[in-house]
Parts: structure tokens; sequence; C-alpha cells
């Protein structure tokens, strides 16, 4: 009989423990709504999605299609990129 109270306050406990979790959750939400914190959010996604291209690499680092690996390595060690 002792088995089966504990069962039933584990269960009990469980089930208290998950309600807090999901109001938390939804809190969060709400927050995040309030702050812009989940645009901002989205907004990093998409631009973390959106891949460069090979021809806006090098407008940035200044390079043509004709530069060597050689020169691209000394332009990105110049402006510490790989470091």
């Amino acid at each position: 009989q002792a088995g089966r109270l504990l069962g039933q306050l584990l269960v009990m406990g469980g089930a208290v423990v998950g309600r807090a979790v999901v109001q938390a959750y939804r809190q969060a939400i709400v927050n995040a709504q309030r702050t812009g914190a989940a645009q901002e959010a989205v907004n990093g996604i998409r631009r973390a999605s959106k891949a460069m291209t090979e021809q806006e690499a090098r407008q940035i680092l200044g390079i043509s299609e004709k530069t060597s690996w050689e020169e691209i390595v000394k332009v990105c060690d110049d402006r510490s990129l790989f470091s």
C-alpha cells in the first residue's frame, strides 16, 4: 500500500510540474512577443539561412575570379578572417 501511495504522489507531482513547465513556456512566449525578441530571433534565422554567393564573397574581399588561392589566403590573413 505504501508503494501505491508513493506512485500516486509521483504521478500527481509530475502532473503539477508538467503544468508549471507549460505555463512558464507560454509566459516566455508572451514576454518575447512583448519585447520583440521573438521577431529578432526569426530575423536572425532568416539572415543566417541565406548563403553568400561566390560573387558576393569576392566583392567583399575585393578580389577577382583570377585571384590565386595564395592571394585569397593572404587577404583573409590580413583581415584576420582566419583567427
